[in-house]
C-alpha cells in the first residue's frame, strides 16, 4: 500500500504548527521520500523528550519515546538525537518548542494507512 512520503508528512505538519502558533522546524533533513522520522520536544528549558515514529504489529504508524517516562533535560535529549543521527544519516529530526508539550503529528488529521 503507497504511503505517504516523509518529507509531505513534515510539511503538512510544519504547516499545521504555524498555523496554531507553535515553534517547530526541520533541525535535520533526512532521506525525502522515508527517512526515520525523530521529534524532540521541547516544553521547557529544563523539560523535552525524544519520540520516534514507529511501525506498529497492526500495520500503522505509532509514536515511542525513546527519552524514557515524564520529561529530561534538553541536553539528554541532543545526546539521544545526536546517536539516532549516527546511527541513520537519512533520518529527519523535527524540533516543536511548545509549553504544552505537544507533538504537532497528533494534529494532522490523516488516517494512518496514509503515513
Amino acid at each position: 500500500m503507497p504511503r505517504l512520503k516523509t518529507e509531505i508528512l513534515i510539511r503538512s505538519a510544519l504547516r499545521l504548527a504555524d498555523s496554531q502558533m507553535i515553534s517547530a522546524a526541520i533541525a535535520h533533513r533526512g532521506d525525502s521520500d522515508a527517512g526515520a522520522l525523530f521529534v524532540e520536544i521541547e516544553k521547557s528549558f529544563s523539560e523535552a523528550k525524544l519520540l520516534c515514529r514507529t511501525l506498529g504489529f497492526d500495520g500503522g504508524y505509532e509514536w515511542v519515546s525513546l527519552s524514557g517516562e515524564g520529561w529530561r533535560h534538553p541536553i539528554d535529549i541532543q545526546a539521544l538525537v545526536e546517536r539516532e543521527r549516527q546511527r541513520d544519516p537519512d533520518c529527519w529530526v523535527v524540533s516543536v518548542q511548545d509549553p504544552k508539550g505537544r507533538n504537532i503529528f497528533d494534529q494532522l488529521d490523516i488516517s494512518d494507512s496514509d503515513l
